[in-house]
């Protein structure tokens, strides 16, 4: 009796022992765990690798919640999963699986309305729609929103429990991860936009800094960093003239060679709405039906396009391209785009300076070869056809015949310098030929290859007045003359002559050779017939005596 009262009285005390035990281990248990999430705070929120970051914190969480897989649905642009960072799954299972959950069902509803769910197990939810092909089955869930800034950011996946079903004190630790993965992001975040505005604020610098040099291809330097800071596979500066079709300057990366000054319409382009809307876009692709008038941009996706004025108020573009499926670009790489087009017109500005001071330098150069021409080669020769003439009244016969001959040769090529001294010095403007010059220049490009000789005389304000569709018409002429003369004529010697008055400019070509048939006119001298009569002038071609022929050809200015 003794005995049972005895044992009876020790079970209560027994019970009470066995709570505070048991409570004990529990507080045990949770301190470390609590340590736990205290060092794993400090790991990641002393981390600032983004990816790094998100891989870790799945890692820790299967360590931290004892469970055999745990995964982060980062969201996209519309609120759907746009990557899964997973711990758990061998990549033999990941590689089965495929594609990346979208964000239906049970995964879009925390999505929709983001708050923890805690499950014994995932097929007893409605929303549930299931695995897909070759996802190993869980059973036990838990989910959890990750927030940065106040904004949802993802959702914190764990399950499959290795204790059998995940707890509330397991809820508890779940949002403290999330809340503290929530803030080593942001930190990561942060960090990165600071190091992103450093590099490119550091390489707009040394833009600057070397636009001094100008021996530099500052344009092709700052195509291709840009290209790099963007992590792009392509980037290239075009420009619009009036007509409309563009002209690649530059371009660096995947296709750059095919490119490079390649001229193209921009129908059908995405290009075209940047450059005339004046406005920096974001763009799935370069052409939004087929390629359009570029040869390549099937092979790009994301772009980001950046539209620019230049000094003259021509149009231009910077395009920055990836390949397509790889990530597009944000709203900083927009901004630090319209920094680098911005150093694109101040490379423009200094090539047109460069070549200012190149033009000035050879007008300057011009001037002196011109007065030393006048100076000293024409008097010279003057006073040598001074001096045969002399000679010539001294002597009789063949011998004064030859030397007058050679005297009328000095005469021409004093005429041919004087011409020459004149173009130098009446060079037009930027980028054109003044009409003597041009002249010139086809003289010396036709008969370059014949064995005759050629005179030009150049009479008139030929510069000043002939100018626009009449300019072209000469410049035809003289062309078509000379070279029906080298074709056809066998001529020893031609005479260019091309005059101008108040009332009209004219145009002679007269040479020693056996000149068309009888009633033969060529297509090409016909043209000139008719580009003569169309502005109420005249057109002449004849025999002249001794042999030969004279072209005449005249239109009122």
């Amino acid at each position: 009796m003794d005995v049972w009262s005895s044992g009876a009285s020790r079970r209560p005390r027994e019970t009470d022992l066995e709570e505070r035990v048991d409570e004990a281990a529990d507080a045990a248990y949770t301190q470390a765990r609590l340590r736990d999430l205290i060092r794993i705070n400090h790991e990641l929120t002393s981390n600032l690798d983004m990816p790094k970051i998100l891989q870790r914190i799945v890692e820790l969480g299967r360590e931290l919640l004892n469970a055999r897989y745990v995964a982060i649905g980062i969201l996209g642009d519309e609120r759907r999963i746009k990557e899964l960072i997973h711990a758990g799954m061998d990549q033999e299972v990941v590689d089965l699986i495929g594609r990346v959950p979208e964000g239906r069902g049970l995964l879009g509803a925390l999505i929709d309305e983001p708050g923890p769910v805690r499950l014994e197990s995932l097929e007893d939810d409605d929303r549930w729609i299931g695995f897909p092909k070759g996802h190993p089955r869980m059973r036990s869930f838990l989910g959890v929103p990750i927030r940065v800034h106040n904004s949802l950011y993802g959702t914190l996946y764990i399950a499959d429990s290795l204790t059998g079903s995940f707890s509330a004190a397991d809820e508890e630790l779940a949002e403290a991860l999330a809340g503290t993965a929530g803030i080593a992001i942001q930190n990561a975040r942060l960090f990165d936009a600071s190091t992103y505005r450093a590099t490119w604020s550091a390489a707009l610098a040394d833009l600057a800094r070397s636009m001094d040099n100008d021996d530099e291809d500052h344009l092709g330097h700052i195509v291709d960093e840009v290209r790099r800071l963007a992590s792009a596979d392509l980037a290239f500066v075009a420009l619009v003239p009036p007509d409309g079709q563009a002209v690649v300057e530059r371009a660096a990366g995947t296709e750059a060679c095919d490119l490079s000054d390649l001229s193209f319409p921009l129908d059908d382009l995405v290009l075209t709405e940047a450059i005339f809307r004046g406005e920096a876009v974001l763009a799935e692709g370069l052409s939004r039906a087929g390629t359009g008038g570029l040869a390549i941009p099937a092979l790009f996706g994301p772009s980001m396009l950046v539209p620019f004025t230049r000094q003259d108020e021509s149009l231009g573009v910077l395009a920055v391209c990836r390949e397509i499926g790889k990530g597009p670009f944000t709203a900083r790489d927009l901004e630090m785009g319209k920094a680098f087009a911005t150093h694109i017109n101040v490379s423009f500005q200094r090539r047109e300076l460069l070549r200012t001071r190149q033009r000035v330098a050879v007008l300057e150069d011009r001037g002196r070869i011109a007065r030393d021409l006048h100076d000293h080669v024409i008097q010279r020769l003057f006073a040598t056809g001074l001096n045969l003439e002399g000679v010539a009244a001294m002597v009789d016969g063949d011998a004064a015949v030859r030397i007058a001959a050679q005297v009328d040769d000095i005469d021409s090529a004093i005429a041919q310098i004087r011409h020459s001294i004149f173009a130098l010095r009446h060079e037009a403007g930027p980028g054109t030929v003044n009409l003597r010059t041009r002249i010139l220049q086809i003289i010396d490009r036709v008969t370059g290859q014949s064995p005759g000789t050629t005179h030009v005389v150049l009479a008139g304000p030929v510069d000043t007045v002939v100018s626009g569709s009449c300019r072209e018409d000469v410049a035809a002429v003289v062309t078509e003359a000379l070279m029906n003369v080298v074709r056809h004529a066998e001529a020893t010697r031609v005479d260019v002559a091309v005059s101008v008055t108040p009332d009209a400019v004219s145009v002679e070509v007269t040479d020693d050779g056996i000149g068309p048939g009888a009633g033969q006119e060529l297509s090409g001298l016909a043209n000139l017939r008719r580009r003569a009569e169309s502005q109420g002038g005249s057109f002449d071609l004849q025999p002249v005596p001794g042999g030969g022929t004279q072209l005449a050809w005249s239109v009122p200015v």
